[in-house]
């Protein structure tokens, strides 16, 4: 009987692999989910992202022959290479590591952004952990995968998986990096998705010194919100309210275009009202207080991802209002232990690949 996997446990003693992604702050999700984008292709839908500085990474390790570990500071599972379980905590990931046939291999994680915080945090994951496996399957021979290869992987397994509503924006902006508009073409042979990069790099310092972001001290359900916003579009209701949503995505592509901040925060003001009114609880009382300083500041605010949880941003018109508008948030979320501002600094690399020696410090 062929063997079904690669076993990198000798290999992995002489080089680790170490990979890493970003998180995403975005306006317009929720299009790129296929039961959205799919019956409104004529609408060209859209989502724009920005990759931001908080970014999660994977070590590959030696792990006994035979196995995959996974883990992080929370968790710990190990199965056989050729029989995981990929209805566990991490299942995701054995599905991925399956993929690409490799044993002997352990993954530790880390994280720039809490669990479950609404910033990417499966897609991101995800495309870290291929990138790794990818660069360690080439060094024994196997081929080498670009970027959009990767998001292709990604996407169809997590999506082929079932575990939840899941679109592509979380792994485009973990792959490729930058502030860019994403045009969801799942009916098109030629490819799920189209890129518009915004902003040049020398640019990003201009916006991501007018950003903040916070976690709010508890993690979100995306897969009830997603649920329920999904069986409201795909009922009828809500549909209007849907579509302005894919409008202002290239809206606001548009103002950070001619860098109108001050457009560009009304935008995702308007975009966090609009999803608020079709699922309240998408905003928490803590997320309302952050909401309320930022409207006294004049600065745009947003749940990230789905809300119900994980992160919140800001956007300001002016640089000079973040320094008050941090010391303000801040004093709000000292009352949570949990809770605390993340770096926010545009991310213009996505996924990044190196080999180090064992034991080589992050």
């Amino acid at each position: 009987m062929q063997k079904a996997f690669t076993d990198l446990s000798e290999h992995l003693q002489t080089v680790e692999i170490l990979s890493s992604a970003p998180c995403r702050l975005d306006v317009g999700g929720t299009w790129d989910l296929k039961c959205f984008a799919l019956p409104y292709a004529s609408l060209n839908p859209a989502t724009t992202n920005i990759a931001i500085s908080a970014r999660t990474g994977i070590r590959l390790k030696a792990c006994e022959p035979g196995y995959v570990r996974i883990l992080d500071e929370f968790h710990r599972e190990t199965f056989p290479a050729d029989a995981p379980d990929m209805t566990g905590h991490f299942g995701l990931l054995f599905a991925i590591a399956a993929h690409f046939a490799l044993g002997g291999v352990e993954i530790e994680i880390s994280y720039g952004c809490p669990p479950r915080s609404g910033v990417g945090g499966s897609g991101m994951l995800s495309v870290a952990l291929a990138g790794a496996l990818a660069c360690a399957r080439e060094r024994v021979g196997g081929e080498r995968l670009s970027r959009e290869e990767i998001v292709e992987i990604v996407y169809n397994i997590e999506d082929g998986l079932r575990f939840s509503y899941t679109g592509l924006q979380d792994q485009c902006a973990a792959a490729y990096g930058g502030v860019n508009t994403w045009r969801w073409t799942y009916g098109n042979p030629g490819g799920k998705f189209r890129r518009e990069a915004i902003l040049s790099p020398d640019e990003y310092s201009a916006l991501g010194e007018r950003l903040l972001v916070a976690y709010i001290g508890k993690p979100h359900d995306s897969n009830d919100v997603n649920s329920r916003q999904v069986e409201d579009f795909l009922a009828g209701r809500h549909r209007n309210r849907w579509f302005r949503v894919n409008e202002i995505a290239t809206e606001f592509a548009e103002a950070l275009n001619r860098a109108d901040w001050a457009a560009a925060g009304r935008l995702i003001d308007e975009e966090t009202a609009i999803r608020c009114a079709i699922v309240p609880a998408r905003i928490t009382v803590l997320g309302e207080r952050l909401q309320a300083v930022c409207a006294e500041f004049r600065a745009g605010f947003a749940t990230a991802g789905s809300g119900n949880g994980g992160c919140v941003w800001a956007l300001a018109p002016q640089a000079d209002i973040i320094p008050g508008l941090s010391a303000a948030w801040r004093e709000i979320l000292s009352a949570v232990p949990t809770a605390r501002i993340l770096r926010a600094s545009v991310d213009a690399a996505g996924l990044q690949v190196k080999q180090v020696s064992p034991g080589f410090a992050t």
